[in-house]
């Protein structure tokens, strides 16, 4: 299925509306005003409100009202890194997440400025995997272009508050590029389902625009019935019911098709396609071809969506 025909099965998505969109109607707006999220219970309903910057309040709901797709390109070199970004792109995908292993190894002040010269009107995602040090990484990524910092939930609510501040200081000096945090709980370290719940909210509460439900990738490689047996699944759901009103959700970590349809099913909205595009054996492909990369992303896209 070539890429137009699979646009058109998709409703004609458009990633350039994220920004094109976003930046036009925050061009008009005072970056004082206030907006009202949307909390599910009494404590989140104690959360301070947060300031308004349109092309991120934009962002969020689009990823929080329509299926999205992002590709993580874990991969060790900033050439093959721009390669499978691009494929991914071509396939459908709306955001490209830099991968930990190509930012540890070729460094954040390269792949980010770099990702954002290649593909300027793309939403970027920094997998940094941030432990302590919050507000400095989250600096040297909006910096470089950036658009969504993630970091570890395990870091705690004063790194979450840290990096928060700093997305909200480049909201205020930008109204341009989307800013939003991210913040990822790696099960099942951070399991079961009661307790991923509990940090969520202790996330949101700090103020991130999403959780991500992170299923680790040794565990997964260690233990291969935590696919089989949809444990990501049980946790995701369990997640959502609980902070999904409040904040994105997305999931991360191996998944098949299956898996991400049944979870759309259930209203998750935004999916993150690993290395494996979707196929059961959890191999990575990112070596393929180009075209058999965009084929796989594609055919993700097009299983989930239909």
């Amino acid at each position: 299925m070539d890429r137009k025909k699979t646009s058109d099965h998709l409703g004609h998505r458009n990633r350039r509306w994220f920004l094109d969109a976003a930046g036009r109607l925050a061009g008009g707006l005072a970056a004082g005003a206030i907006f009202e999220t949307i909390r599910p219970s009494s404590a989140l309903g104690q959360q301070p409100a947060k300031e308004a910057h349109q092309s991120s309040a934009r962002v969020l709901d689009r990823l929080k009202t329509r299926l999205s797709f992002q590709i993580s390109v874990d991969v060790g070199t900033l050439d093959l890194g721009l390669t499978v970004a691009t494929a991914g792109l071509a396939g459908g995908v709306d955001i490209v997440e830099m991968g930990t292993p190509l930012l540890k190894t070729q460094g954040v002040a390269n792949v980010v400025p770099a990702f954002r010269k290649r593909f300027p009107d793309a939403l970027l995602l920094a997998d940094m995997k941030t432990m302590d040090g919050g507000a400095g990484e989250a600096r040297s990524v909006f910096a470089g272009g950036g658009n969504i910092f993630d970091f570890l939930a395990l870091a705690g609510v004063d790194t979450a508050k840290s990096i928060c501040a700093v997305r909200d200081e480049f909201r205020r000096t930008g109204s341009e590029l989307p800013r939003l945090v991210f913040s990822d709980i790696m099960v099942p370290h951070q399991g079961p389902a009661a307790q991923a719940g509990e940090v969520a909210l202790r996330m949101v509460e700090a103020g991130v625009d999403a959780i991500g439900i992170h299923l680790q990738s040794d565990a997964r490689r260690a233990n291969p019935k935590l696919i089989e047996e949809d444990y990501l699944g049980d946790v995701v759901r369990a997640v959502f019911e609980r902070i999904g009103k409040a904040a994105l959700v997305q999931v991360v970590g191996g998944l098949t098709i299956a898996q991400a349809k049944r979870l759309a099913k259930a209203g998750l909205r935004c999916f993150v396609i690993s290395g494996n595009m979707g196929l059961p054996d959890g191999n990575a492909r990112y070596n393929l071809p180009p075209a058999e990369i965009q084929r796989l992303v594609a055919g993700f896209i097009a299983g989930v969506s239909g």
